[in-house]
């Protein structure tokens, strides 16, 4: 009887201590989509008006920063997308997606959306799924 609980307690610990790495790993995933997500944003508050304006509505896929390529944990696992509303004519609504495989091999992203009109970056928001 020892012997099975004790066969239970260690089975019990290794299950824990996997979802304890697979949520260790998810967090470090989501830490690097959001650093690529204001990485991306801050290029675009800088940009001028005619620069964001000559974006095409239609989804682009980003190229990354090499910074990012270059660190072990993101390699080729994340892209980065963007795509351009336009709402009225001196606004643009800009979502910059980031879609990653998760440590569990669920498919993760995060977005973040933001107002852009001639004077500059309006406001943003982020979400996850």
């Amino acid at each position: 009887m020892a012997a099975l609980i004790m066969a239970l307690v260690l089975a019990t610990a290794v299950t824990t201590l996997q979802r304890a790495f697979i949520s260790l790993q998810n967090a470090r995933d989501l830490n690097i989509a959001s650093q690529m997500l204001q990485s991306e944003m801050e290029k675009l508050r800088l940009a001028d008006w005619t620069a964001v304006n000559g974006f095409t509505t239609s989804a682009t896929t980003v190229t990354l920063d090499p910074a990012f390529t270059a660190n072990p944990f993101v390699g080729n696992r994340f892209t980065l997308s963007r795509t351009v509303t336009d709402p009225k004519t001196d606004t643009r609504i800009i979502t910059l997606w980031v879609v990653w495989q998760g440590a569990d091999n669920r498919p993760l992203s995060r977005r973040l959306a933001m107002r852009y009109s001639r004077n500059g970056l309006y406001d943003y928001f982020y979400s996850q799924t």
